[in-house]
């Protein structure tokens, strides 16, 4: 009987401080690959781990704009600098999964998928299904690639679980962040901000006034909206999976999440 295939995302802001360039949070890392180790030994299911940038690509992508493609001779340092950087906290991330007995490795985007308008629309999962096959965890990240129409572009990490789950068709997607899941407010204005239980096709007209109900929210939560709006995109291309966004700073959330437990989050649904 073949395994499940779990996706899980390590957000950027859960494994870096985003307030300074190029500083990673070693605690919370080593917990959560501590705690995958865990979920392994207690439950049998294939993985894809997938982690955003958080602070190591942020300043040279915002330098460069490099998200807008090929300006001119300059982007092409760019390019270099971002995908180095997403590189480097990729590696980070590997080599504490290593360390907690993790059979962990890395796949760059950047060597291998092709995009259009910031979407992938070839890339050969060949040697990634293998490594699924042989037991090996692969550990995908934001990065940049070769884009079409733009030259070049800055791939997140939802557009990379999107195209996986298209292919792959994963049962379950976590998304481990530092807060509890979807909020319907600013949490960093309104530390009352209520958790959103549930997103689905019912609901969503709501959450959407929700996420965007004020200006003073709409840096955080226009990110927010945008990032659950790909969610439930990528739901719908797993075959209606259901996506749990849960608090990687929890202790044992992850774990427990991995394992299928029922934990506090926000379910998302097509």
């Amino acid at each position: 009987m073949k395994k499940e295939l779990v996706f899980l995302k390590l957000g950027g802001s859960l494994i870096t401080d985003k307030t300074r360039p190029f500083t990673v949070r070693p605690t919370v890392i080593q917990r959560l690959c501590h705690e995958i180790a865990e979920a392994r030994k207690a439950k049998q299911f294939e993985l894809i781990i997938g982690n955003g940038g958080g602070s190591f690509p942020h300043g040279p992508a915002h330098k460069f704009q490099t998200h807008k493609g090929y300006l001119g001779p300059q982007s092409v340092r760019g390019f270099a600098e971002v995908q180095d950087a997403a590189a480097r906290l990729n590696r980070i991330v590997v080599n504490a999964l290593l360390g907690a007995g993790v059979n962990a490795c890395s796949i760059h985007p950047s060597a291998g998928a092709i995009a259009s308008e910031s979407k992938i629309k070839h890339w050969d999962l060949k040697p990634l299904r293998k490594i699924l096959e042989l037991g090996l965890i692969p550990c995908v990240y934001g990065d940049v690639a070769i884009d079409e129409k733009r030259g070049m572009t800055i791939l997140s990490t939802e557009e990379i679980f999107s195209f996986l789950a298209e292919e792959l068709k994963p049962t379950r997607i976590i998304i481990a962040g530092e807060v509890d899941g979807v909020l319907a407010g600013n949490p960093n204005e309104n530390p009352e901000a209520t958790l959103i239980a549930e997103i689905n096709k019912k609901n969503f007209a709501d959450v959407s006034k929700w996420l965007g109900a004020s200006r003073a929210a709409a840096d955080v939560t226009g990110g927010m909206l945008g990032k659950v709006n790909k969610l439930r995109e990528i739901a719908a291309l797993s075959k209606n999976s259901e996506i749990n966004v849960v608090n990687g700073l929890a202790a044992g959330r992850v774990r427990d999440a991995l394992e299928g437990k029922n934990v506090v989050g926000t379910k998302i649904k097509n």
